[in-house]
């Protein structure tokens, strides 16, 4: 799915009804969305020009006109492919299912990488260097990704925490200042445990950094800083595997990023940490 396809397909959970119509046309007509006007998109859809011109908008588009030609253009330009991520069938051996769970994680990556923002996540990495204390929170699958990220910070000597519990989280969010950060993750963007940790780190003045899925849910309204992710949480890959692969991508993207900026300080950070691990491993 091209760029423009992959903004729309995010979006769908958070357009209004006849919004969302016009979005699904779009999406199932992209061979043909050429010879598709915008008064026909709107009969065809039984909305009006209106809703389809606050369609593009909402997808970051001045118009009708613009959106199809981006669709267009990175159709063009679009590399034929072999690979398919249908969803898991019974009787399929492991060969199968290695192949399409395969093809399938790159697609979340690939489309991920479409909706990620370079501005936002300079941005990003910018509060991140210079935070005093870095939090990571998320609830159910992106909990192990905010345990990862803590990992990841703590071997580059950066004051960080985590914490499973959202009461130990919200009470912790008390200590959260000017100057720090909290990197708050939810796919929906509406977790309600998210919300109100991100909320309490907001009023104590430390900069909120979200991910989550394309679209301006409450979450991404409320952050400072939002990094969107995309993933296709199809048939049996249902259970965040796809939002979990997207959001640990954005944080080893976060995490590169911070390395490759402090390169000399971060390089030998590591090198201490990974030298203490070493030491206490067995031979």
């Amino acid at each position: 799915m091209n760029n423009a396809g992959v903004l729309l397909q995010s979006m769908l959970d958070t357009l209004h009804p006849a919004e969302k119509r016009v979005a699904e046309y779009i999406l199932k007509h992209q061979q043909q969305i050429s010879q598709i006007s915008v008064q026909k998109l709107a009969e065809d859809t039984e909305t009006s020009v209106a809703t389809v011109a606050r369609l593009a908008q909402r997808a970051g588009f001045s118009g009708y006109r613009e959106l199809k030609f981006a669709l267009l253009s990175a159709a063009a330009a679009l590399p034929k492919t072999d690979d398919h991520f249908d969803d898991i069938r019974p009787g399929m051996d492991s060969a199968q299912v290695i192949q399409q769970l395969t093809c399938w994680a790159k697609q979340c990556i690939e489309d991920t990488a479409k909706v990620l923002s370079p501005e936002q996540v300079d941005r990003a990495v910018t509060a991140l260097l210079n935070a005093s204390k870095t939090a990571f929170f998320g609830v159910g699958s992106s909990s192990f990704v905010a345990m990862d990220a803590s990992f990841k910070w703590i071997r580059l000597n950066r004051w960080s925490f985590v914490y499973s519990d959202p009461q130990v989280m919200l009470l912790s969010g008390v200590m959260l200042q000017p100057g720090d950060v909290l990197v708050a993750i939810s796919y929906s963007g509406k977790t309600k445990e998210t919300l109100e940790v991100a909320a309490m780190a907001k009023e104590h003045g430390a900069t909120v950094i979200s991910i989550t899925q394309v679209g301006n849910n409450p979450l991404h309204q409320m952050a400072d800083i939002g990094l969107w992710v995309t993933a296709t949480e199809a048939g049996m890959k249902r259970g965040d595997i796809g939002s979990r692969l997207a959001q640990t991508h954005v944080i080893d993207i976060l995490y590169m990023s911070m390395i490759s900026r402090n390169f000399t300080d971060a390089v030998m950070q590591l090198e201490e940490t990974y030298t203490m691990v070493r030491q206490k491993r067995k031979d």
